[in-house]
């Protein structure tokens, strides 16, 4: 609330400089163009004077000139009116105080940009829907266990990678953009519940989710894939049950060099998810 206020004062002040130019142009109108000239220059020394000096010296400045300028104006013998001496002293400290106060206020908004950068950085490395680390992570993730498993000297680490896919997620997202930030929700509820607390959850974007499993025994793999299938076989969309693509890859040293990052590794586990695909629809016409 403080800060609505405080954004509508600001704005308050803009819209004060902009109503005192245009009366400060207007008054200049008023008198021959030698003198708007004269009334112009002034405006645009004290505007460029209050956005590029430092505000202690615009303040000596403000000061210095006025007594100068009162001197020569005021009581000096010059050969005009009074208004237009008036309309000449006042034009650059006005527009000046006005630039320097404009410049402090707005100097405040910063911390706009500095949260834009901010909220640009937790989006890259966590997804807001689904609460799972990104691909970004994921990848920084895969790279360093790869390190450790080609620098074992005993070759006994390794690491399964796993991918699961929405079926028909980018219609679902397309046609339903609630149901489908619903149902990854819910996916990744029965991921977090369901799988070990030692594997990696990820969320690769385009209702694809990714699991990396340390040191797993084959036995124990199994057992969680078939504990997460049907969990999410209990899962419904607008009264259907969503349909999976499953991939997977066991990752160890002989392998390794064969998938040195994690896109390698996907493009692998992509063909493993439409075999799988595939072989559902054959079960479920059966």
């Amino acid at each position: 609330m403080k800060q609505r206020h405080a954004l509508e004062f600001d704005l308050f002040i803009l819209f004060l400089m902009g109503t005192l130019i245009a009366v400060m142009m207007w008054w200049a109108g008023l008198y021959s163009v030698n003198a708007s000239t004269a009334i112009l220059v002034m405006m645009i020394l004290g505007m460029a004077t209050g956005l590029l000096i430092p505000s202690i010296l615009v303040t000596w400045l403000i000061i210095g000139l006025t007594t100068i300028g009162c001197a020569i104006l005021l009581f000096g013998y010059v050969v005009m009116p009074f208004s237009l001496k008036l309309a000449l002293l006042l034009a650059f400290p006005i527009c000046a105080s006005f630039d320097v106060i404009s410049r402090h206020r707005l100097a405040r908004w910063l911390w706009i940009d500095r949260d834009r950068q901010a909220v640009e950085s937790y989006v890259e490395h966590y997804d807001p829907v689904t609460k799972l680390l990104t691909k970004y992570n994921a990848a920084k993730r895969y790279a360093k266990e790869i390190k450790f498993i080609k620098d074992d000297p005993q070759g006994n680490l390794s690491m399964y990678v796993t991918a699961i896919h929405l079926a028909h997620g980018n219609q679902l997202r397309q046609f339903h953009a609630h149901e489908y930030d619903r149902t990854v929700k819910e996916i990744a509820a029965v991921l977090k519940k369901y799988r070990r607390p030692s594997e990696a959850l990820f969320y690769m974007g385009n209702a694809t989710f990714l699991i990396i499993s340390y040191n797993f025994s084959r036995e124990a793999y199994d057992y969680q894939n078939h504990l997460t299938r049907d969990h999410l076989a209990d899962l419904k969309i607008m009264g259907s049950t969503p349909q999976f693509k499953w991939g997977a890859k066991r990752v160890d040293r002989k392998s390794a060099a064969a998938f040195p990052e994690l896109h390698d590794v996907m493009r692998h586990i992509g063909r493993d998810m439409e075999t799988d695909l595939v072989v559902e629809y054959l079960k479920e016409d059966d």
